[in-house]
Protein backbone atom coordinates (compact mmCIF):
# COMPACT_ATOMS: atom_id res chain seq x y z
CA UNK A 1 0.00 0.00 0.00
CA UNK A 2 1.72 3.14 -1.22
CA UNK A 3 -1.24 5.56 -0.99
CA UNK A 4 -4.57 5.57 0.81
CA UNK A 5 -6.23 4.82 -2.55
CA UNK A 6 -4.30 1.52 -2.60
CA UNK A 7 -5.47 0.60 0.89
CA UNK A 8 -8.86 -0.91 0.13
CA UNK A 9 -10.58 1.62 2.37
CA UNK A 10 -13.98 2.96 1.31
CA UNK A 11 -13.60 5.88 -1.16
CA UNK A 12 -15.51 8.25 1.14
CA UNK A 13 -12.99 7.60 3.92
CA UNK A 14 -10.11 8.21 1.52
CA UNK A 15 -11.78 11.45 0.45
CA UNK A 16 -11.96 12.56 4.10
CA UNK A 17 -8.29 11.73 4.68
CA UNK A 18 -7.19 13.48 1.49
CA UNK A 19 -9.29 16.55 2.38
CA UNK A 20 -6.99 16.86 5.40
CA UNK A 21 -3.98 16.90 3.07
CA UNK A 22 -2.79 13.32 3.58
CA UNK A 23 -1.96 11.14 0.55
CA UNK A 24 0.55 8.54 1.74
CA UNK A 25 0.06 6.48 4.90
CA UNK A 26 2.77 6.41 7.54
CA UNK A 27 4.49 3.10 8.38
CA UNK A 28 2.24 2.49 11.42
CA UNK A 29 -0.81 3.19 9.27
CA UNK A 30 0.32 0.86 6.48
CA UNK A 31 0.85 -2.05 8.87
CA UNK A 32 -2.27 -1.43 10.96
CA UNK A 33 -4.71 -0.72 8.14
CA UNK A 34 -3.62 -3.75 6.13
CA UNK A 35 -3.83 -5.99 9.20
CA UNK A 36 -7.21 -4.71 10.41
CA UNK A 37 -8.83 -4.89 6.97
CA UNK A 38 -7.71 -8.50 6.59
CA UNK A 39 -8.63 -9.68 10.08
CA UNK A 40 -11.23 -8.62 12.62
CA UNK A 41 -9.04 -8.61 15.67
CA UNK A 42 -7.69 -6.43 18.41
CA UNK A 43 -4.58 -4.43 17.75
CA UNK A 44 -1.73 -3.27 19.94
CA UNK A 45 0.65 -0.93 18.14
CA UNK A 46 3.38 1.38 19.36
CA UNK A 47 4.68 4.47 17.58
CA UNK A 48 5.94 7.91 18.48
CA UNK A 49 3.74 10.97 18.81
CA UNK A 50 2.69 12.45 15.49
CA UNK A 51 3.01 9.25 13.45
CA UNK A 52 -0.69 8.85 12.67
CA UNK A 53 -1.79 6.27 15.23
CA UNK A 54 -5.35 7.62 15.38
CA UNK A 55 -5.82 7.08 11.63
CA UNK A 56 -4.09 3.71 11.93
CA UNK A 57 -6.89 2.27 14.06
CA UNK A 58 -9.85 4.52 13.25
CA UNK A 59 -9.84 4.28 9.44
CA UNK A 60 -10.42 0.50 9.54
CA UNK A 61 -13.11 1.00 12.20
CA UNK A 62 -14.91 3.47 9.93
CA UNK A 63 -14.51 1.12 6.96
CA UNK A 64 -16.15 -1.73 8.85
CA UNK A 65 -19.16 0.21 10.20
CA UNK A 66 -22.47 -1.32 9.15
CA UNK A 67 -25.28 1.21 8.77
CA UNK A 68 -27.88 -1.51 9.36
CA UNK A 69 -26.53 -2.32 12.82
CA UNK A 70 -28.37 -0.34 15.47
CA UNK A 71 -25.97 -0.61 18.39
CA UNK A 72 -22.49 0.52 19.38
CA UNK A 73 -19.98 -0.89 16.90
CA UNK A 74 -16.75 0.54 18.30
CA UNK A 75 -15.37 1.74 21.60
CA UNK A 76 -12.05 3.57 21.86
CA UNK A 77 -10.40 4.15 25.24
CA UNK A 78 -8.07 7.09 25.77
CA UNK A 79 -5.98 7.82 28.88
CA UNK A 80 -6.63 11.58 29.03
CA UNK A 81 -9.49 13.97 28.38
CA UNK A 82 -7.45 15.89 25.82
CA UNK A 83 -6.58 12.78 23.82
CA UNK A 84 -10.19 11.62 24.03
CA UNK A 85 -11.40 14.86 22.45
CA UNK A 86 -8.61 14.87 19.83
CA UNK A 87 -9.44 11.32 18.74
CA UNK A 88 -13.15 12.18 18.43
CA UNK A 89 -12.30 15.27 16.35
CA UNK A 90 -10.00 13.29 14.06
CA UNK A 91 -12.54 10.53 13.49
CA UNK A 92 -15.21 13.12 12.66
CA UNK A 93 -12.85 14.58 10.05
CA UNK A 94 -12.11 11.19 8.49
CA UNK A 95 -15.84 10.35 8.35
CA UNK A 96 -16.89 13.73 6.90
CA UNK A 97 -17.91 12.35 3.48
CA UNK A 98 -19.36 9.01 4.59
CA UNK A 99 -22.98 8.15 3.88
CA UNK A 100 -23.12 6.18 7.11
CA UNK A 101 -23.97 8.51 9.97
CA UNK A 102 -21.19 8.33 12.52
CA UNK A 103 -22.21 9.42 15.99
CA UNK A 104 -19.32 10.03 18.34
CA UNK A 105 -19.62 10.62 22.04
CA UNK A 106 -16.55 11.69 23.98
CA UNK A 107 -17.19 10.68 27.58
CA UNK A 108 -15.16 12.02 30.47
CA UNK A 109 -15.88 11.02 34.03
CA UNK A 110 -18.35 8.71 35.68
CA UNK A 111 -21.45 10.93 35.39
CA UNK A 112 -21.28 10.95 31.60
CA UNK A 113 -20.50 7.24 31.49
CA UNK A 114 -23.60 6.49 33.56
CA UNK A 115 -25.70 8.71 31.27
CA UNK A 116 -24.29 6.98 28.21
CA UNK A 117 -25.11 3.52 29.51
CA UNK A 118 -28.69 4.67 30.16
CA UNK A 119 -28.96 6.01 26.60
CA UNK A 120 -27.66 2.73 25.14
CA UNK A 121 -30.32 0.89 27.12
CA UNK A 122 -32.92 3.24 25.59
CA UNK A 123 -31.73 2.28 22.11
CA UNK A 124 -29.65 5.31 21.07
CA UNK A 125 -27.86 4.44 17.83
CA UNK A 126 -24.26 5.32 18.59
CA UNK A 127 -21.61 4.09 16.13
CA UNK A 128 -18.41 4.86 18.03
CA UNK A 129 -17.61 5.89 21.58
CA UNK A 130 -14.42 7.49 22.82
CA UNK A 131 -13.85 6.96 26.55
CA UNK A 132 -11.45 8.72 28.88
Amino acid sequence: METYKDSGLHPDIIRGVEALGFVEPTPIQKMSIEHLLEEQTDLIAFAQTGTGKTAAFSLPILHQLDEDVQHVQAIVLAPTRELCLQIAKDIESYAKFMDVKVFLIAIQGSFFAAFFVQEILKGLNVQAVIFN
